[in-house]
């Protein structure tokens, strides 16, 4: 195991990793972002997908901070 991977002799891949659905505070948003752009390439996840949550960032829109 080294920086979320899993390396074997024949494979490499991205250790499980679990999304928090509850979000509440600022906090978690910003957990939640790390962990989307950690796998984004993965995933295939564009900057306009990420965009309504980078949103959330500034704060004042439903979460509390």
């Amino acid at each position: 195991k080294y920086l979320g991977w899993e390396i074997s002799k024949t494979t490499v891949r991205p250790l499980k990793l679990e999304i928090r659905t509850h979000i509440s505070t600022l906090n978690d948003v910003q957990k939640l972002l790390g962990d989307l752009n950690w796998v984004r390439t993965l995933c295939g996840l564009t900057n306009e997908d990420l965009a309504p949550l980078m949103c959330l960032l500034r704060g004042g829109s439903g979460v509390d901070a």
